[in-house]
């Protein structure tokens, strides 16, 4: 009968033990699942106008275990943010974020259904209200691809042709260009050997001569035609030997 009684208070003493243990654990856990929960985001690199709307997507994440959040969680929150190029994110322990942003270049400005886009050089149409950039792009008219539109970029900067004294570029159905620069000349170009005829509007524009243009026309391979602001025509293909 004793041994009995021992027994049972053995298996009381048992339970309350394991009572207690799981009161414990889960206080421990509550405790920790608080201590470790995401409560502040810093972002770096942009201006604080920018930064507000990714802090919105990102304060999704927040209470959420920092352990358990990460890089490809963070990513997948800023993807409709097309103007950023690199982010980097790192964990602060208990309870932060530190993202540093890089923002692409950008490299002109276009309209899409009515709506105002930025050119990013990272390949990508951006929201212009995604941005609170006060300078004033070249305007891109036309349904152009833009990796046309960057691959003429390019060619322009191999041939050091100052992108920033353009004001505008029409792109054709024909898939041609023209370009409107700052002192309002106009360059016409074909829809082939594109970098040929960047090469010779390098050549005319060392050419002393060649005063009061408005229109540079090299359309028409193994010809020049230029339009004088009198509105005269000169024409001349020696530049393309």
């Amino acid at each position: 009968m004793h041994q009995s009684i021992n027994k049972y208070k053995l298996v009381l003493y048992l339970f309350f033990f394991i009572f207690l243990s799981s009161i414990f654990n889960f206080k421990f856990l509550e405790n920790y699942q608080d201590k470790f929960s995401l409560k502040t985001i810093y972002i770096n690199g942009i201006s604080d106008e920018e930064a507000k709307n990714i802090k919105i997507e990102l304060d999704k994440l927040k209470n959420i275990n920092i352990f358990k959040i990460t890089d490809s969680k963070v990513l997948e929150k800023l993807n409709k943010f097309k103007f950023i190029e690199k982010i980097y994110v790192n964990k602060i322990i208990p309870s932060s974020l530190n993202i540093d942003v890089s923002k692409t270049p950008i490299v002109g400005k276009t309209l899409i259904n009515g709506e105002q886009f930025y050119i990013g050089k990272n390949g990508k149409f951006i929201k212009s209200k995604q941005l609170f950039d006060k300078e004033d792009y070249a305007s891109v008219f036309g349904e152009f691809q833009i990796e046309e539109y960057l691959k003429l970029q390019n060619t322009l900067h191999i041939h050091q042709i100052d992108a920033k004294k353009i004001i505008k570029y029409y792109f054709y159905k024909n898939k041609r260009w023209d370009l409107q620069f700052s002192n309002n000349v106009t360059l016409m170009l074909p829809s082939k050997n594109i970098e040929k005829s960047i090469i010779i509007y390098k050549k005319l524009l060392n050419n002393d001569k060649l005063i009061n243009i408005k229109i540079v026309d090299l359309r028409t391979a193994n010809q020049i035609v230029l339009t004088k602001k009198n509105e005269k025509f000169w024409s001349n293909n020696r530049f393309w030997n």
